[in-house]
Parts: C-alpha cells; sequence; structure tokens
C-alpha cells in the first residue's frame, strides 16, 4: 500500500481547532453546573485560561479581543473561586496543623463564600450572562483561520512562553514575594498548557508524540507552587472576616507561623 506524501511543513491547525471546540464545550458545561456550582466555577476558569494559551500558538491571527473576552470571564469568576479555596485550605490546616481553626472560624469562611457566590447569582442568575458570553467567545473561536498553522510556528510561541517562565522563576527567587510566585506559576502553567496542547496536536495530525517528560516536570512545579497561592488566599480571607476572639487568635498565630504553614501543603 502506498503512502501519501505531505508536502510543505506539517500542520496542526485542524487539530488545535479541534482541541479549542472542545475547550469551548467544556467551557459551556461548567457554567451550566448547578448542583456542583463550585466545580463549575473552576472548569470554567480552567477552560477560559488553556484557550488562552491555546490562542497564543496561532500567528497572525486577530486573537487579542477574544483573549480579553476569556480574561474577563475568568476573572469575573476568581472571587467566587477564591472564597471556596479559602473554606478549603481552612480545613485542610485545621485537620493538619491547628486547633485554632475552630468551627466558628471555619462556619464565617463558609458564610463569606456562600454570600458571595449568592451576590453573583443575584447579579447574574444562573450565568445566563456569562454563559452567552461563552456562546460568542466558541462562535468566534470558530471563525479564525485554523488551517495553515505549521508545527515550526506553533514551537516559536513555546520559545516566547519559555523565555518568560523562566524570566518570572528568576524574579521569583530574587523577590520571594506572593506576587512574584503567582506570576512564576501562571507562566509555568501556560507553557504546560501550550506543550499540552501541541502533544495532543501532534498526536491527532500522525506526528511523533513530544513533550511528555517536560509537561509532567511543570506539572510538579505548578502543583508545589499552587499550595503557596492558595495559602495566600486562605490569609486574604481570614483578614477579612469580623474581628472575633478565635479570629484574632488565629490571626496571631498566623502572623508567626505563616511563613512556614505556605512551604508545604499539609499531609492528612
Amino acid at each position: 500500500m502506498k503512502t501519501t506524501k505531505h508536502h510543505g511543513p506539517p500542520l496542526v491547525g485542524p487539530a488545535l481547532r479541534a482541541l479549542a471546540t472542545r475547550e469551548g464545550r467544556a467551557l459551556q458545561r461548567a457554567l451550566a453546573m448547578q448542583k456542583k456550582r463550585q466545580e463549575g466555577i473552576h472548569e470554567a476558569r480552567k477552560a477560559c485560561r488553556r484557550l488562552r494559551s491555546l490562542l497564543l500558538l496561532l500567528p497572525n491571527q486577530p486573537t487579542d479581543a477574544l483573549d480579553r473576552d476569556l480574561q474577563k470571564l475568568a476573572h469575573g469568576l476568581a472571587p467566587l473561586r477564591d472564597a471556596h479555596i479559602a473554606v478549603r485550605t481552612a480545613k485542610l490546616l485545621a485537620t493538619a496543623r491547628t486547633n485554632l481553626l475552630t468551627p466558628a472560624v471555619i462556619h464565617a469562611l463558609e458564610d463569606r463564600c456562600e454570600r458571595i457566590v449568592g451576590h453573583a447569582l443575584q447579579d447574574d442568575p444562573q450565568w445566563r450572562r456569562r454563559r452567552t458570553a461563552a456562546r460568542g467567545i466558541i462562535a468566534r473561536l470558530g471563525n479564525l483561520s485554523w488551517q495553515g498553522t505549521p508545527a515550526a510556528d506553533a514551537k516559536k510561541t513555546l520559545k516566547r512562553t519559555r523565555r518568560k517562565m523562566k524570566k518570572a522563576h528568576r524574579e521569583a527567587l530574587e523577590q520571594r514575594t506572593p506576587t512574584a510566585l503567582h506570576r512564576w506559576r501562571r507562566r509555568t502553567r501556560k507553557l504546560r498548557y501550550q506543550l499540552e496542547f501541541l502533544r495532543k496536536a501532534r498526536r491527532m495530525a500522525g506526528m511523533k508524540k513530544r513533550y511528555g517528560k517536560r509537561i509532567k516536570q511543570l506539572t510538579a512545579t505548578t502543583d508545589q507552587l499552587g499550595w503557596r497561592q492558595d495559602f495566600q488566599i486562605f490569609l486574604d480571607a481570614v483578614g477579612q472576616l469580623p474581628d472575633n476572639a478565635d479570629v484574632i487568635a488565629l490571626r496571631r498565630e498566623l502572623k508567626s507561623k505563616s511563613a512556614s504553614w505556605s512551604e508545604s501543603e499539609p499531609q492528612t
């Protein structure tokens, strides 16, 4: 049997388009979730981030407005997700490290989370406005020119993303601030997403798979940095709780021990 010869550089555009469509559907499903609202919020934000990373693999395409809309959608959900992260982190710390995270403190964080989500649902019932925005974004994704995207152009994007990640890494090591560490995590995660997309696209296009080992390394880094970010979100939430004896005692302990607690996620 004769094999078909490919003329010109190998193309990954059609595969990337299929992957973008898949992420768009995941975004719609996430925003439609009602029983598991927090899971839906998390999955919607993740789909937005992944799509933003994927758009960077398309050279010379009018994607700036799409990127801004995806960023706006994700940022609008961020306070809701952060409130839930604060509760989850508090419960983990209460189990593993301190008895100062009393039921009253946990309850106050849970009430705060419910209020934040409740206000958002009053403003946008059942996420109707967000779901309409998502449908528009998905339609515009389909109108982009995906066909002529060579693998070589996508690899150029990887190099730029890698340079930015390395710069963020250096700054994080020098500054050791939550902002610098979070920037390093975001750029590491972006590179990982792009490698995951290209690995899948290459497989779908019949090309040799790559990047598996690098993806595992980046995943380990983002997981480690993720606990630091979750802990910082928890600290910010505790700082916003109404004053009472339990909260004041917890803040006092956090002031002296937060540096060591942020180093690694407790094992339960």
